[in-house]
């Protein structure tokens, strides 16, 4: 049996009904090569594995026997995976009609572009912003989830750091990094640059992996006729305190990896406590407003 020319590697944690939902995406609409898809699962328990055995039986599961990351599972998805292209994906996804086998095309015609991404869309349809500029300081107020983003979506500033959303129209385009969403690399290219940086349990580990993928000499592109929606978040449930902390961690650790020079910089441990204090009041604002929507009803049987 010849190896498959794709292989679709998707990291899946307590995401059971999410996850069948994005296979069946990749089933209906990769039809231009053959493909394998396998599942690296960090210890689900909601029945995810029996699901796959009862509605995906050629999927190949890869039991990670703990919840050990998004890089740690995609990197042994990666070494486990036969095929010549490389295709990352959430599992709360669905992969438009064209998409994968648009991204596929777009690689094997450009031997330097090392990475292709589709436009991720949210569910409304609405661009996600997830072709990026590398970030900077800058991105905390600029960025995609900042409050100054939201409320002025088309200020200069969010627009050159969020590169996609001024883009109109189908043609690619190159950016500095794509989100781990969706993404898909060729094998020479992991060959030459390496897996993910398992250093980043979750988060950042794209925009690391673009990098140093970019330092290599490669571009990395986004295809906008390739559409995959991205339900992004719908796998958890509100914003968990251990990850805003564990995303915090990762942006720490990216800003050490290429914006500091040395163990003894004297940003780091200002840039350290700008970051915790960030976490911490995004914690405490989630919690005030968690105890906020449980007491609502409370009061308003007190006052019926």
């Amino acid at each position: 049996m010849s190896d498959p020319e794709l292989s679709v590697l998707i990291v899946s944690y307590q995401s059971r009904d999410l996850l069948t939902v994005c296979l069946r995406s990749v089933e209906d609409t990769v039809t231009e090569r053959s493909f394998e898809v396998l599942v690296a699962d960090n210890a689900s328990t909601d029945g995810t594995a029996a699901m796959l055995a009862h509605e995906f039986p050629q999927t190949r599961l890869l039991e990670m026997g703990g919840n050990l990351g998004f890089a740690r599972a995609s990197n042994r998805a990666l070494r486990e995976a036969r095929g010549r292209y490389l295709l990352l994906l959430n599992p709360d996804t669905v992969c438009l009609k064209g998409s994968v086998d648009s991204m596929a095309r777009y690689l094997e015609a450009n031997e330097r572009v090392g990475v292709v991404a589709p436009r991720l869309l949210n569910t409304d349809l609405s661009d996600q912003g997830t072709a990026r500029a590398f970030p900077t300081a800058a991105a905390f107020v600029f960025g995609r989830r900042s409050p100054f983003t939201r409320f002025f979506p088309n200020n200069p500033w969010s627009r050159q750091y969020l590169l996609g959303r001024t883009r109109i129209g189908d043609d690619p385009f190159a950016v500095d990094w794509v989100s781990g969403a969706c993404l898909m690399l060729r094998r020479d290219v992991l060959e030459r640059v390496g897996a993910l940086d398992e250093a980043f349990f979750m988060y950042w580990e794209d925009a690391d992996w673009c990098r140093r993928i970019k330092q290599a000499g490669y571009t990395v592109v986004c295809v906008p006729a390739a559409r995959v929606i991205h339900h992004e978040g719908s796998s958890r449930r509100g914003w968990p305190a251990r990850q805003v902390w564990i995303f915090h961690q990762s942006v720490y650790r990216y800003y050490r990896k290429y914006h500091t020079s040395g163990p003894w910089n004297i940003m780091r441990p200002f840039v350290a406590v700008a970051l915790a204090a960030r976490a911490l009041a995004i914690i405490a604002a989630n919690s005030a407003a968690g105890a906020s929507r449980h007491a609502g009803p409370h009061r308003l049987a007190r006052r019926g």
